[in-house]
């Protein structure tokens, strides 16, 4: 099967960057200041695109988690772009644990709307757009090749409908919408009234000026990008850009902007207003007064007044005033940085300060910036000692000896300045020996290996560390276990045992008459008790091991380390199912009084529609129907096929595989089929209904303080001649809540 790319639509591009052949422009911007907000800006397509602006979800995804504030501002105008990076970016904001603000400037559609999910608050403007859609893609290829392609762009807006519904709290509406193949677009009012942002942020006086300010800079950056876009694609940007465009920012504009926003114009008398505009600017901007055409020539003055006449009020000052400081602001940093813009870095520093229009950004602080870019390819000033902006050398060449092992290891790219590239393990167990200050001359390559593994100052051990711990996580991440998509991980503080609440555990809510008591509700426990369990390993290696340059150690043993880590976690999850364990309440995991076993069959049309009727009828403690939604179906391997050709027929599929050709098959494409071997050794008759986690949990996966990764620890010693490492994950799984476990014992 081809590689291709999946999107959430297909693009028009629009060209940043103002010719063929010419660097792309990145519209990602990340500014985080002490004692403000970090501010996070996307503008543009998110992912790879062939001429238009991007946002990387790499660069954004770090720069992100190295944001350290309690607050991020998350600034969207953006088109959408590839479902991929548009969900990791999603991950990486939720996962943050700073209080997220969403501002939608322009447009958040397509996968940029699901971006903007992640945020804790939404605000929007009257003129902001939200649009969302069902991902598509261009294919090529057979038949085969086409189902797979509608199969996987059905499981991209499955993992797209999570974001919307776990903001908006509305499921079953965000499914028909990503099901319904049309574009759904909303106003900004309409996208809080449907729950996808949470308040409209007006364009009062109040907040005129920094409004007028923002839309000046936001609508030159814009317009520019759109200059060599198709006229189609201009045309529609331009309804939308101008929708909000008084005369007072329209005369602020470069000259090239008005240009640009007046071809896009379509009220006549708008542009024939906005075009006296640009010819009093050129009025007034005329040197000889000879020149100045006729019809725009100043009027004679007319008679003195003499009564007192009051001076308006100019509604737009503010706004004036901000624009004109920005003006000024930005001269100020060209004429600083003139002489100096020849140097690449000094450049794009200073074309991104003019673009972002941070006010934050003086001059001062812009040219103390320009000196330490400067500094970075400066001489040395006395001798060979000079300056070197940014992290520690030491950790430099650190970073430069695991590129080389990772490069000769074939797990990395060797970086071409690298000075240790082809280094053996035993020429780096020098290099560290001799930073130490120790003269290594007459010892032979024992003793200079024995010596970087105990000189106190060495960082060949360190170094060995950071290598085995990105063997460790490979191969944790490598893993091919299923359990992430039908469990879900909690932060567990300690080792004590821990109690989880699970769904309908709380008892209803009571109507409270007016001046009345509220009254306290009722826990019951619905799970089984939780308790972190710690699993590990040691592994070590040895001087001769570093002598012999046996790569091996560095990424077979250790990254095979942590594949067993994750295989030992999915054992236990599914150890736990298949014991069928008693819970809090005395009942068994699954059985009647729960009502979540039911009667055999083989899977069917018929059965598996049963079951989602099971589960949608599902109550809590106080009887009321919760509708536990069906997700997946978990079988054994040796069932998997079956449960795939129900999912997948057009008509009815009976207990035997046999298929009705005239009866519609009512369950297609309504779940997702995960199918494990350890289900076989247990009953390879036997298959489960999973709830949707992100309504009900079954299985949860306790992590001790949300590590789930395996934690490497290093010991030096003598037990063994060279360095040990202990591999070590904590954890273990529980059920949460019965109601999201369904068994089906099979025929």
């Amino acid at each position: 099967m081809r590689t291709r790319t999946l999107t959430t639509a297909i693009h028009h591009v629009i060209r940043a960057d103002g010719g063929e052949g010419t660097q792309r422009r990145s519209f990602l911007r990340v500014t985080a200041r002490a004692n403000a907000p970090a501010e996070v800006m996307i503008y543009g397509v998110i992912g790879e695109a062939l001429f238009a602006g991007t946002v990387s979800a790499r660069d954004l995804a770090d720069q992100i988690a190295a944001i350290q504030g309690d607050t991020i501002h998350v600034r969207i105008n953006s088109e959408g772009g590839i479902v991929s990076d548009g969900l990791s970016i999603y991950t990486a904001l939720r996962n943050h644990p700073a209080r997220k603000i969403g501002y939608v400037d322009g447009q958040a559609a397509s996968i940029a709307g699901a971006v903007l999910m992640a945020c804790d608050e939404v605000v929007v403007y009257p003129t902001s757009l939200f649009m969302l859609h069902a991902p598509s893609t261009i294919a090529a290829g057979n038949a085969a090749d086409f189902r797979e392609f509608a199969d996987r762009l059905d499981t991209h807006a499955r993992a797209m409908a999570e974001a919307y519904a776990a903001k908006t709290g509305k499921p079953d509406e965000i499914a028909a919408l990503l099901s319904s193949g049309q574009d759904h677009w909303y106003t900004g009012r309409e996208a809080v009234e449907f729950g996808f942002a949470d308040r409209v942020e007006d364009f009062s006086a109040v907040t005129a000026e920094v409004a007028d300010g923002a839309r000046v800079v936001a609508l030159n950056s814009y317009l520019a990008a759109t200059r060599s876009a198709p006229a189609p694609i201009t045309a529609c940007l331009g309804r939308h850009i101008t929708a909000a465009l008084s005369p007072t920012v329209f005369a602020s504009l470069s000259e090239a902007s008005q240009q640009a926003a007046i071809g896009h114009i379509e009220d006549p008398s708008m542009r024939d207003q906005y075009l006296r505009i640009v010819a009093e600017a050129g009025a007034n901007n005329a040197a000889p007064a000879a020149t100045t055409p006729t019809a725009i020539q100043t009027p004679p003055a007319a008679a003195p007044v003499t009564a007192a006449v009051p001076t308006p009020v100019d509604p737009n000052a503010a706004a004036t005033a901000a624009i004109t400081a920005l003006r000024n602001r930005n001269t100020e940093i060209r004429a600083m940085a003139a002489p100096h813009m020849a140097n690449a870095q000094v450049a794009e520093y200073i074309n991104g300060v003019i673009d972002a229009a941070d006010p934050a950004v003086t001059a001062d602080v812009a040219g103390r910036q320009v000196l330490a870019l400067l500094g970075q390819s400066g001489a040395p000033l006395a001798g060979n000692i000079t300056a070197v902006p940014g992290g520690d050398q030491r950790d430099r060449t650190r970073a430069a000896m695991l590129n080389a092992i990772e490069a000769r290891a074939m797990r990395a790219a060797p970086q071409g300045d690298n000075p240790f590239r082809g280094h053996t393990l035993a020429d780096l167990a020098r290099e560290c020996v001799t930073a130490t200050g120790t003269n290594t001359r007459g010892m032979d390559r024992m003793q200079i290996v024995g010596l970087a593994f105990t000189h106190s100052t060495s960082d060949f051990p360190s170094l060995l560390g950071d290598a085995a711990n990105r063997a460790v996580l490979r191969g944790y991440e490598e893993a091919e276990e299923q359990i992430d998509q039908f469990t879900r991980a909690v932060s567990v503080p300690d080792f004590k045992p821990t109690n989880l609440v699970g769904l309908g555990a709380f008892s209803d809510l009571l109507e409270v008459p007016e001046g009345a008591e509220f009254k306290y509700g009722t826990f019951s426990d619905q799970s089984q008790s939780m308790r972190i369990v710690t699993f590990g390993r040691l592994f070590s290696i040895t001087r001769q091991a570093i002598i012999n340059d046996d790569l091996g150690l560095f990424d077979d043993v250790p990254r095979k380390m942590g594949q067993a880590a994750r295989r030992t976690i999915a054992k236990k999850v599914f150890e736990l199912l298949n014991s069928n364990p008693v819970l809090a309440d005395g009942e068994h995991l699954f059985s009647a009084a729960h009502g979540n076993l039911l009667t055999g069959a083989a899977i069917s049309t018929a059965s598996v529609d049963a079951m989602r009727v099971a589960m949608a009828r599902q109550k809590d403690n106080d009887s009321n129907t919760i509708r536990v939604p069906m997700k997946s179906l978990l079988t054994p391997i040796s069932l998997g096929g079956l449960a795939r050709t129900v999912r997948a027929s057009q008509y009815e599929v009976g207990a035997a595989g046999q298929r009705n050709n005239t009866t519609p098959n009512i369950v297609q494409n309504t779940f997702e089929v995960i199918d494990d071997g350890r289900l076989d050794d247990a009953d390879p008759a036997a298959w489960y209904g999973i709830a949707n986690p992100t309504y009900v949990d079954g299985i949860v996966i306790g992590y001790l303080n949300g590590n789930q990764t395996p934690y490497l620890e290093q010991q030096q010693g003598f037990t063994v001649d060279g360095v040990a490492w202990k591999v070590r994950l904590d954890a273990a799984p529980a059920i949460a809540d019965y109601r999201g476990l369904y068994k089906n014992p099979g025929a």
